[in-house]
């Protein structure tokens, strides 16, 4: 076998391999033997059947397809560990000749770039402590009481603190805005959740009203389209309900299940929350202390791999969006921004993610940090328990037919990376110094 190796833009490499007729020979054998052992012919046991018996039953093109896969895979393995190629992916693959004498072939990888590592080790950073606030917990303690309180239609004037319902136009000039229009919208008055001096506005009318007025809206208004214009409302009030919320008490925190006294359901609430703040104040820390590691870093950063962070990072968007109801489309349309501007003003970030995978890992190749293969196992198989038990709770799939659902392959690949990561970050904690 003899190979040659071309660089080319972008961090591609250009790899072309020659086979000759005794490789490709054995290839044959290797296939033949192959399939042999996977056919069942009647009256012989696995792998005893006369040979011709056994080419003529696999037949002379199914053997030649897998030496000619046999040729390729084994001999790439042979190439890209003698020259140490470390590859992120395979871009092209070409069978330039393929005889019973000589096979040569292209194929073309995108190759990581160098990393030169800095100090690492010894970083300093600033631990936060998870104190939790009463007000934080009078606000969960709020959210709950309000998620029982009961409403009830009155006849008379909206006040602080009633749940209504409305129909509004919004107009700019006599144009309605996008989204300016609506029926039946609920307002909680007083959570001020609405552009902003509508809901004073509201207060006072009764059911069946209607009102007219004008409203600023703030210069920093997210949505920049209208923001710091005077724009005019049309509104009709449906109905006015009075909300009757509980009183928050021992009794009434029996009436959540598991509580026996509004003390115990409020150590429950802070404990809770330092739990939140403790698992965001490490997330924070791990990506300060990689952060720090990758400013002290160089590395040119692979284009491709740039367009691939924003190819997924638009997908997250575009999933998020589903999730809600909506699509990336017409969301993009509404927002007035294409796709081309997101991804300019989502490229920094994207540079910045592909720089940290690429510090990340290269301290992993370096403190020599490895996820076994029976780390992977253990964590896909309960993995697939997890999936299981969804299914059992959601009436969908619970045995064999669950890896229907998901490509084994991709989820391997995907657990492997999160207990590489989790052992980089690890090994990152335990060589930092915290104040």
């Amino acid at each position: 076998m003899t190979f040659t190796t071309k660089k080319l833009k972008d961090y591609e490499v250009e790899l072309t391999v020659d086979l000759g007729k005794e490789e490709l020979l054995k290839y044959s054998a290797e296939a033949e033997k192959k399939l042999a052992g996977q056919l069942e012919v009647e009256g012989f046991r696995p792998g005893k059947a006369p040979k011709e018996m056994v080419r003529k039953q696999i037949g002379e093109q199914a053997i030649r397809e897998e030496a000619l896969n046999l040729a390729i895979q084994t001999s790439l393995v042979k190439v890209l560990a003698e020259e140490e190629l470390e590859i992120i992916e395979q871009t092209d693959l070409k069978i330039k000749e393929n005889s019973a004498d000589k096979l040569i072939y292209q194929v073309k990888f995108l190759v990581f770039p160098e990393v030169q590592l800095g100090e690492y080790k010894g970083l300093t950073v600033k631990r936060n402590s998870a104190s939790v606030g009463e007000d934080e917990v009078k606000t969960i303690l709020q959210d709950i009481v309000s998620s029982r309180t009961a409403l009830k239609e009155v006849n008379r004037a909206a006040q602080t603190g009633d749940r209504v319902e409305v129909d509004f136009t919004v107009k700019d000039q006599g144009t309605v805005i996008d989204g300016g229009k609506s029926e039946n919208h609920p307002v909680v008055l007083g959570e001020n959740k609405f552009v902003p001096g509508f809901e004073a506005q509201i207060i006072g009318m009764k059911t069946g009203e209607k009102k007219n007025f004008s409203l600023k809206m703030p210069a920093d208004y997210f949505q920049k389209q209208i923001a710091g214009k005077e724009l005019d409302f049309e509104v009709a009030l449906k109905c006015v309900e009075e909300r009757i919320a509980p009183q928050l008490g021992d009794d009434f925190v029996k009436t959540l299940g598991n509580f026996q006294s509004l003390a115990e359901l409020e150590g429950n609430i802070k404990q809770g929350l330092v739990l939140e703040k403790e698992t965001k104040e490490k997330e924070r820390i791990r990506l300060a202390v990689l952060k720090e590691a990758a400013d002290k870093t160089k590395v040119e950063i692979p284009a491709s791999l740039v367009e691939k962070r924003l190819d997924s990072m638009i997908q997250g968007l575009d999933k998020e969006l589903h999730e809600k109801g909506m699509e990336l489309g017409p969301y993009l349309a509404h927002v007035k921004k294409p796709q081309d501007d997101l991804r300019r003003e989502w490229r920094t970030k994207a540079e910045e993610q592909v720089k940290l995978s690429l510090v990340a890992r290269a301290i992993a190749k370096k403190e020599h940090l490895k996820v076994s293969d029976k780390e992977v196992d253990e964590e896909f198989q309960a993995v697939l328990q997890q999936y299981m038990l969804r299914g059992q709770a959601e009436g969908g799939p619970t045995g064999p037919e669950v890896l229907q659902n998901i490509n084994p392959d991709d989820l391997r690949s995907k657990i492997h990376e999160v207990l590489l990561n989790e052992k980089i970050f690890e090994f990152l904690e335990k060589n930092t110094k915290f104040t």
